[in-house]
């Protein structure tokens, strides 16, 4: 199995940061992921595509989004 069949990486496709207005990537935190900070403990990780935005290292997310995401209303 190559590693891109396993991981799960994509641009939300709604979500968008507050500070910056860059799109929100979100990483699903399994296999390779569990490694990254604290992600083993969330099933998912939300972060700002933006490196020079202060949520660029983003953070885990469970049920709710984290407060400085922000979606567009024509896309729900």
């Amino acid at each position: 199995m190559k590693k891109a069949d396993y991981d799960t990486v994509s641009i939300h496709p709604r979500f968008y940061c507050k500070d910056c207005g860059w799109p929100i990537i979100d990483v699903c935190c399994n296999d390779s992921f569990q490694n990254f900070k604290d992600a083993a403990k969330w099933d998912w990780w939300y972060y700002c595509s933006n490196k020079s935005c202060k949520n660029h290292d983003g953070e885990g997310v469970f049920q709710e989004e984290p407060n400085w995401c922000d979606y567009e209303e024509d896309k729900i």
